[in-house]
């Protein structure tokens, strides 16, 4: 069973279109950080975004006046690592269509990239996309070789004047060429929301996932048992889905702390 909002121990915020919009952070941001410190919840950012690694993540979010440290990441990539040694702990060498961040945090946790002979071929939000490499990918994809998607996002939001092509568009322009299937990871799997759960060593029933996308974030929240808060944001979802209804629907995250403030209040 759920914990009620007053019950709630840890705090998963998606980032982009949640606590910021591209390079603008929301006013609200900080004081609902402060609102937890000063509570003692803790709060991990939880994001499909797999063009980044920690450090990136980190850098951006001091640029917005947030301190932050790696333990308060959990991302797509950290998710691929987990659900590989977990369940494919034979895999070893693997090919990517990625950035180089990606290829570093695979690196680090003990794997080769092999563009020539892998076991498992790992599609993420690729930037820098490369015709030659995209073929290669689809290349081992055709020959029977496994594959992996790190999250299933088309587009990714931007305050630019431009559409960021993502990982679950990349990923079917594979599967189309190649007449294959990839397994999708990342929200909402709840198998994300459960492994960055156990790092902290609380139970998802006692987490909040608060997030802009029904169908990723509230879908992650929803399969996993925890809390759910959306931020409704028009545009947010491309097609909105239906059945994914959340706990908490608010405009930003100043309404949620003022429905929080006000449980506690009434307990």
């Amino acid at each position: 069973m759920k914990t009620p909002l007053t019950g709630v121990r840890h705090v998963f915020f998606d980032m982009d279109g949640t606590i910021y919009h591209g390079s603008v952070l929301f006013p609200t941001t900080i004081p609902f950080l402060n609102f937890l410190k000063e509570r003692q919840i803790g709060y991990t950012f939880l994001s499909n975004n797999s063009s980044h690694g920690h450090s990136e993540y980190i850098k951006r979010l001091a640029n917005f006046g947030i301190a932050s440290e790696e333990s308060n990441f959990y991302i797509s990539t950290d998710y691929a690592i987990d659900y590989l040694k977990h369940y494919h702990p034979e895999i070893k060498r693997i090919h990517t269509l990625a950035m180089e961040c990606m290829d570093r945090m695979f690196e680090d946790a003990g794997f080769i990239i092999d563009p020539d002979d892998p076991q498992m071929v790992i599609v993420g939000f690729d930037m820098q996309l490369n015709y030659e490499n995209l073929c290669r990918t689809a290349w081992h994809l055709r020959r029977g070789i496994p594959g992996i998607a790190t999250h299933p996002d088309v587009f990714c939001p931007t305050d630019k004047p431009t559409w960021l092509v993502d990982c679950g568009a990349i990923t079917a322009c594979l599967e189309k060429a190649t007449n294959t299937k990839i397994k999708v990871l990342g929200k909402p799997d709840p198998g994300m929301l459960h492994e960055a759960a156990g790092r902290i060593g609380i139970p998802v029933t006692e987490t909040l996932m608060i997030g802009d996308r029904l169908a990723t974030d509230i879908a992650l929240g929803m399969n996993a048992g925890a809390l759910t808060c959306h931020i409704v944001t028009p545009g947010a979802d491309l097609i909105v889905p239906e059945g994914i209804v959340p706990d908490f629907a608010v405009a930003n995250l100043g309404e949620l702390q003022q429905i929080w403030s006000d449980m506690e209040q009434n307990k």
